[in-house]
């Protein structure tokens, strides 16, 4: 049993990762002939539309994560009744809010335009283009509910075959549709044939997996797990939230009042951005369950430490990845979408600097989850949801978008960073908070210097092209991730990092044809 958990964790870990960084590219090249075949607005509501969806979704409320957790112990036990009874709870939920969706759609599409601010430029079928945008979120909901059960039976990688499958033919649709037409709405069509038709074949999917799903005798939910979900949906519903006060709220403000303009370059930097966080996010991800093993078997003391190695490698990685997106990342823009698109250093750094400080919350979310103390950190949400929106149409009345982006800096260090530490050192480790404070800033001070002076290095090298890309990059990542180690190299956390990483690798070469065969 335990070698088929591990066996499913390194598939879905590997489809997520491969299937991500195929998407990615080809988002790249979709986004690359996008911007040379239609206006710069397009890339601007593009990015508009899809942070009015994440608002949008609210109306999920967390109720999916909810279902799929009750999903596991039912799954486990192979109680298939009260599988039946949970999927029949989740087919009807995802069903009103997919239609609540649409609905709330409707109702917006004929003020779409409000948001563009009082310069907005004069774009015909702006309404339709929100509109499929809408029904694109609303109808995936019609199906994707069944996908969840293959999830919840650790069994993503058949998710994310057919999910990046369907994308990445998306892609190249939209590809000859932008050549071919210049069209943008036959462009949008493609997106949402894609979400239809992937999403029918993952039901099918299930459907063959989990015959019973289908049959007609359901008996009704318990109320004790009834309860166990409406306890979590609150608690996820304030966590959804938050993420709906960072990156969608920033689009907002920046298009109202800088303008959709700065929102079309910004959202070149933002795809980027996003994708890089999808990936290494899996990192992460892929250890929470063997972190809240540990919770059970080790001592408090034991976790402690893993959790200082834990964070260790967070500012190893996302510092080292911070480091050289700061000094290649105009350089890329250049290379992919041209100089027109660039924004100006100062931002740059501001972007990159606030991807950082998410990042560096990694460690902490992963035991946040473990632990299972998102009921702990449920009013972080509603703390984050309020003052950062405040904050952001405060400094971006004098400051523009580098005002946004040091709200949402404010807002992710003070109020996110602190109230998650909390929770894992009170709840977790039962430790003071000041101990985190201590670490968590010594660490984000080392590494952000050594970044600033990394591109400092790399503007005074003034290297170009693809050259200037690859050297840069590899510059400001070897400087950044050389001055954590050379700072914290000789800690416990970093030399048990080292020591599980010198032992993945051997294991990893061990089980190479040509290592056997010298053996």
């Amino acid at each position: 049993m335990a070698s088929s958990r591990v066996a499913n964790s390194l598939k879905n870990v590997f489809a997520a990762w491969g299937g991500q960084a195929l998407y990615a590219l080809a988002s790249f090249v979709v986004r690359a002939v996008f911007v040379a075949t239609l206006a710069q607005e397009f890339v601007g509501l593009e990015t508009l539309f899809a942070s009015l969806l994440t608002i949008l979704t609210l109306a999920d409320l967390g109720v999916g994560s909810a279902i799929v957790f009750a999903l596991y112990e039912p799954l486990a036990t192979d109680n298939k009744e009260v599988v039946k009874s949970l999927m029949r709870l989740f087919k009807r939920a995802y069903i009103v809010i997919g239609i609540v969706i649409i609905a709330l759609g409707i109702i917006l599409a004929p003020n779409v335009r409000l948001l563009l601010g009082a310069d907005a430029p004069d774009i015909p079928l702006l309404e339709v283009y929100f509109f499929c945008f809408v029904l694109n979120t609303g109808i995936s909901y019609f199906f994707s509910y069944k996908g969840s059960l293959i999830n919840a039976d650790q069994k993503s990688y058949i998710v994310y075959l057919i999910q990046y499958s369907f994308l990445t033919v998306m892609c190249l649709f939209q590809i000859a549709v932008l050549v071919i037409t210049h069209n943008y709405l036959v462009f949008l069509i493609c997106m949402i044939a894609s979400t239809l038709f992937q999403n029918v074949v993952i039901a099918l999917t299930a459907n063959r997996m989990y015959p019973y799903i289908k049959e007609k005798d359901v008996e009704p939910l318990d109320r004790g797990i009834l309860r166990s979900i409406e306890k979590n949906v609150v608690g996820l519903m304030m966590h959804r939230i938050a993420g709906v006060a960072s990156t969608p709220v920033n689009n907002l403000v920046i298009t109202s009042f800088v303008g959709l303009a700065t929102t079309s370059l910004y959202g070149n930097y933002l795809l980027v951005i996003q994708a890089m966080e999808r990936i290494l996010a899996k990192v992460f991800d892929s250890i929470i369950a063997s972190v809240g093993d540990l919770g059970v078997r080790e001592g408090e003391q034991r976790q402690y430490e893993v959790f200082q190695t834990a964070f260790f490698v967070n500012a190893l990685i996302f510092g080292g990845v911070a480091g050289g997106m700061m000094c290649s990342f105009n350089s890329f823009i250049t290379l992919w979408v041209g100089s027109d698109w660039c924004l100006p250093d100062y931002l740059v750094i501001l972007i990159v600097l606030l991807f950082f400080v998410k990042g560096m919350r990694s460690a902490g979310e992963t035991f946040t989850s473990a632990y299972g103390l998102y009921w702990i950190t449920k009013w972080k949400a509603v703390l984050e949801a309020i003052f950062l929106p405040v904050l952001a149409i405060i400094l971006v009345q004098p400051y523009g978008m580098a005002g946004v982006l040091v709200a949402s800096m404010i807002s992710s260090l003070g109020i996110s960073t602190v109230y998650e530490a909390w929770a894992v050192y009170r709840h977790g480790f039962h430790m003071p908070l000041r101990a985190y404070i201590r670490m968590f800033s010594l660490y984000v001070l080392v590494c952000v210097v050594a970044m600033l002076a990394a591109f400092w290095l790399c503007t005074n090298m003034a290297l170009t092209g693809i050259v200037g890309f690859l050297v840069n990059g590899l510059v400001g990542m070897v400087i950044t991730a050389g001055v954590v180690v050379l700072v914290f190299g000789r800690t416990r956390p970093a030399r048990e990092a080292f020591g599980i990483a010198a032992r993945i690798f051997n294991h990893v070469v061990a089980k190479l044809p040509f290592y056997k065969e010298q053996g």
